[in-house]
């Protein structure tokens, strides 16, 4: 295929991703009579002219062209005349289009993956290079998911973007170091010279495959830097250490809300399985939260007492959360509905992140939305700092491991503060987060008041960095099974003299 053609196929993919259907006027004339799309004849569902109510239509195939009449809106009957070129959409051979970039790479397709569309579409090479083609209305949200795809799956991964400009896409992979993980380049270089694709995607390869074979000749803890290099993005404490002082300090602009959102994003998927593409808007229109996750298949777990968890994320990015003119009935009360019809979980949690709390708004926010919560539901406020404490234990590989020796499961550790029983069931639930004037005697009256009325509503959790603190505390002073189970292999002589 020419340059040219190969051009006109990323200005479509542009468009499909981004409006759905496409008309023929819409395409370019190099593509149309091309296995990269094909068209649809539909007809007329309402009238052409005033959208009412058809009586009925007829289709000429000779002619080329429908015939509706329509009752009118006002009972004037009339009729329309539409030729059939107004009724063709396009749509694009996916298959077809993942073929001539994997080609254009060099690699061969093995398969494509169409349940990601509209928004994005995925195929993997027969070699295990995944490509990845974002676009829909808000292509960085998609970016996010393919940096935590690449990360999780340790899969190199082209990236192609709708953008001319790629600068904001690395600056957003920073926050995730993916290192040679993720190649980033615009769909509008697909026809380029291959030193700008081919080559540096068999760079991204190799230098993968060297990480591999070093890592095949190191020692177990070595082995763990090595890893860590993949899934240690450290950058994301010191974007959550600083967040509230950016704000604070007028370097973050009022139109910066979604940097919350990214930075919690990315640290919970660190922490726990995410749903990357839940925010903004659906296909409806209707607001979706920041994020979903779900933490499930915590092990070892013989008393069957963990039960899976669906979370759904509201950042909230400015100096102090306005949970005054947070909406209940209708915004959250449609993120709880959503959840409880899509999310196979037994406990959902009701989560924000935010920089400060102005005064006893929590509880006031508590108070409005309990009467919508169900007996497996609660309300849990995650300060930024203390998801960055325990964001720090789980990118830190000795202290990580510490703790899995004790519980199995680093989830063990967080588990907690998202259920209710196992937070009661906990050392911290009692800590409660300062508010009023605090005094050297002992809590003031404000703070009393605080402390009872938080007591007395066991289903909000406000998770500080004094709960965190204590709750690592606590759980590394347990002396857990997996620990002993190793301790008990090391003293056993028998184990060690009888060999493999």
């Amino acid at each position: 295929m020419s340059d040219v053609c190969l051009n006109a196929v990323s200005e479509v993919i542009k468009l499909r991703l981004r409006d759905g259907e496409l008309s023929e006027e819409m395409l370019p004339a190099s593509i149309i009579e091309t296995e990269f799309v094909n068209a649809e004849l539909k007809s007329p569902q309402r009238c052409p002219q005033c959208s009412g109510q058809l009586r009925s239509k007829e289709k000429n195939e000779s002619k080329q062209i429908f015939r509706t009449r329509c009752t009118g809106r006002y009972g004037e009957t009339h009729e329309e005349t539409v030729p059939f070129e107004e009724w063709r959409f396009f749509d694009l051979q996916w298959n077809s289009v993942m073929q001539r970039v994997a080609s254009a790479i060099g690699r061969d397709l093995e398969h494509i993956e169409p349940q990601s569309l509209p928004s994005s579409v995925h195929g993997v090479t027969k070699d295990g290079l995944r490509i990845s083609i974002i676009g829909g209305r808000n292509p960085k949200k998609e970016a996010t998911s393919v940096y935590i795809h690449a990360l999780r799956e340790n899969q190199p991964t082209l990236l192609l973007v709708p953008d001319e400009e790629v600068d904001s896409y690395l600056e957003m992979q920073s926050l995730f170091t993916t290192g040679s993980l993720v190649y980033t380049v615009p769909l509008s270089m697909l026809g380029s010279d291959s030193e700008y694709l081919e080559d540096p995607v068999e760079t991204m390869e190799q230098i993968q495959a060297l990480e591999k074979e070093i890592a095949r000749n190191l020692d177990e803890e070595s082995h763990k830097v090595v890893e860590r290099i993949h899934s240690n993005p450290r950058y994301m404490l010191t974007e959550l250490n600083h967040m509230r002082l950016l704000r604070a300090n007028k370097e973050l602009p009022q139109s910066s809300g979604t940097r919350l959102e990214e930075v919690g994003h990315a640290a919970l998927s660190t922490l726990t399985p995410t749903y990357p593409d839940a925010g903004g808007e659906d296909d409806r229109g209707d607001e979706l939260p920041d994020l979903v996750f779900k933490i499930t298949d915590i092990a070892p777990d013989p008393d069957d007492k963990y039960t899976s968890v669906g979370g759904i994320v509201d950042a909230k990015s400015g100096d102090e959360a306005d949970f005054g003119s947070e909406e209940t009935e209708g915004k959250h009360t449609e993120y709880l509905s959503r959840a409880r019809r899509h999310l196979d979980v037994e406990y959902i949690s009701h989560v924000f992140i935010v920089n400060e709390i102005d005064g006893k708004k929590d509880i006031e926010f508590f108070d409005k939305m309990d009467e919508y919560y169900k007996p497996n539901e609660n309300l849990v406020i995650w300060y930024v700092d203390a998801l960055a404490m325990l964001l720090e234990m789980a990118l830190t590989a000795n202290l990580r491991n510490e703790l899995q020796l004790i519980g199995g499961d680093f989830q063990k550790v967080f588990y907690p503060f998202f259920v209710t029983e196992a937070f009661k069931q906990t050392s911290v639930s009692g800590i409660t987060r300062a508010v009023g004037q605090q005094v050297e005697d002992g809590p003031g009256k404000v703070q009393k008041d605080y402390n009872e009325k938080y007591s007395q509503r066991p289903r909000l959790h406000v998770i500080t960095t004094d709960v965190v603190k204590e709750r690592i505390r606590t759980f590394a002073a347990s002396q857990g099974e997996v620990e002993n189970d190793l301790a008990e292999y090391f003293r056993d002589p028998s184990l060690l003299s009888e060999g493999y």
